[in-house]
């Protein structure tokens, strides 16, 4: 329940350290997509960026910013997404190596 906390929190737009992964193969281009159109309709995912203050962190940044602390295998928005559906524990196609 925390991990899932702190996905939730680092897709809202925050950023969050020290959580670590397993490096995994380069996932698929559609990974991210799928990913979070799954974790929409948990209805966890929150509001859209642009109902946030500024500046805000944005998707990409966040995933140079989890790549950079160690957490992500690469810095791309299809490594971002494997995080987010291993996290929740989704199975997702596209995610898988």
């Amino acid at each position: 329940m925390v991990r899932k906390a702190v996905v939730v929190a680092g897709v809202a737009g925050l950023a969050v350290m020290g959580v670590g992964v397993p490096a995994q193969a380069a996932p698929q281009a559609a990974c991210w997509g799928q990913a979070s159109k799954v974790f929409a309709q948990t209805g966890v995912m929150g509001e859209h960026s642009a109902s946030q203050a500024t500046p805000r962190l944005g998707l990409r940044n966040l995933a140079r910013a989890l790549y950079d602390a160690g957490i992500l295998p690469g810095d791309s928005m299809a490594d971002l997404g494997v995080f987010v559906a291993d996290e929740l524990g989704l199975s997702i196609q596209a995610c898988q190596p």
